[in-house]
């Protein structure tokens, strides 16, 4: 019976590896949810800080951003947690925004918004939560990227409401620059895939490439 046993959970654990619903879309399967206040390590001396908060777009693309990212000058940490958005504050970004504060970061990207979309309280109360996450923040100087609009089974109108609240924090946070990729990705069908959510192979070497242009134009400010 034990050898029985142990050859199922085997047998599960190959089934778990090998199952995917699609390219883009394969989510971590682990129940442990990822810490988005991990120290940050950095060499005296050595390249500028640049870190990088967001979702599952994030965290799938997690490979493709530290290349863009070093390969313009930075140190990067990408940090993903997928379904997570500002809606999670507490849980993740406010921790998030005390661990990489105390490394000074040239820039933090914060790419959420998109999980923020989906429940109409949620949607009401982004612009007090992300007031708070920049409070956090302090004056480090940030990047906001804005999301698709397309719907994948969200209300556009939803999606269009938070990505217009990130197009107005600029206004009152001289600090702030807004990375506006939603009508890029309008534009262009084939950097998403079929849920039109999460990118596609081409669209998460886009999305790091956007960002690395970004974060190095935003420093040399």
């Amino acid at each position: 019976m034990r050898r029985l046993a142990l050859a199922l959970v085997a047998l599960t654990l190959v089934l778990a590896a090998c199952t995917s619903t699609g390219e883009t879309t394969t989510l971590p399967t682990s129940t442990t949810r990822p810490r988005a206040d991990a120290p940050v390590t950095t060499l005296p001396g050595g390249a500028p800080l640049a870190v990088v908060f967001g979702d599952s777009n994030t965290f799938l693309a997690s490979r493709e951003i530290r290349k863009a990212l070093a390969a313009v000058g930075f140190t990067p940490d990408p940090r993903g947690i997928s379904g997570s958005g500002v809606k999670d504050d507490l849980q993740d970004w406010y921790p998030a925004a005390e661990a990489v504060g105390k490394a000074r970061p040239a820039v933090v990207v914060v790419a959420l918004g998109t999980n923020d979309a989906v429940l109409v309280a949620d949607v009401g109360e982004f612009p007090n939560r992300a007031e708070l996450l920049l409070q956090a923040l302090g004056d480090t100087p940030v990047i906001w990227v804005t999301h698709t609009e397309g719907g994948g089974g969200r209300d556009p109108a939803d999606e269009v409401a938070v990505n217009n609240v990130i197009r107005a924090l600029p206004a009152q946070h001289p600090n702030v620059t807004v990375l506006d990729l939603a009508p890029l990705l309008a534009a262009d069908p084939t950097l998403l895939s079929p849920d039109k959510i999460h990118y596609s192979e081409l669209g998460r070497e886009w999305f790091a490439e956007r960002i690395a242009e970004a974060a190095g134009a935003r420093v040399e400010q």
